[in-house]
């Protein structure tokens, strides 16, 4: 993968124009940083990530995921109150966070986020656990995705920035996912057994 990371790198510093760096008082830029609004979304994740490992690994009956799990409902309705209410420039702002037209994107971006992670802890799995490939072999097949996320990444960036549209990229990226998926599907066993059919999906 280094490779790759490499490529990637030199790719984003050479496509991406950052404006000028503000060089105005520091401490007057400390002061807008909502700290309040990190420490209690980090706590909140962090609480929701052991509770859900601990009762998927331990048993949901686990003393410290229940502790966990409601010490997570605690901190999200702190961070929400944070946000919400006492942040003077919160990270999460209101008009944002609850706009009903934006709920859907957040919506299609949770589900296709946590799906694509499923898929590439799962598709190492399987070639191994299935296909008898060896580790080695496994990761291999996972740099068609990458080097897809990349260029995916770095071209709907360019295409944003030279037309100053998004609708249809967008659309076409998830539709092209969605694609990807079945791919898999289908050729994890649905349909057939194909190592080249998972791996280009």
């Amino acid at each position: 993968q280094v490779p790759i990371a490499l490529l990637a790198f030199s790719s984003v510093s050479w496509s991406l124009h950052l404006p000028k760096r503000d060089d105005g008082d520091f401490h007057s830029k400390l002061r807008r940083v909502d700290f309040m609004g990190a420490t209690t979304l980090i706590v909140t994740i962090f609480l929701l990530l052991l509770g859900l490992d601990r009762g998927g690994n331990i048993g949901w009956d686990d003393a410290i995921a229940r502790f966990s799990l409601s010490g997570f409902a605690v901190f999200a309705t702190a961070f929400a109150f944070v946000e919400l209410k006492w942040a003077k420039e919160p990270f999460a702002p209101q008009r944002i966070i609850v706009n009903r037209a934006l709920i859907a994107s957040y919506l299609v971006n949770l589900f296709c986020i946590a799906s694509s992670f499923a898929l590439l802890f799962h598709i190492p799995l399987f070639l191994q656990a299935v296909l008898g490939h060896t580790a080695s072999q496994a990761s291999l097949w996972l740099i068609f995705a990458v080097i897809g996320s990349v260029f995916g990444s770095l071209g709907g960036g360019l295409v944003m920035q030279a037309t100053g549209k998004y609708y249809w990229l967008t659309f076409t990226a998830y539709l092209v996912f969605v694609i990807g998926t079945l791919s898999v599907s289908l050729s994890a066993g649905a349909v057939v057994v194909s190592t080249l059919g998972i791996g280009l999906g």
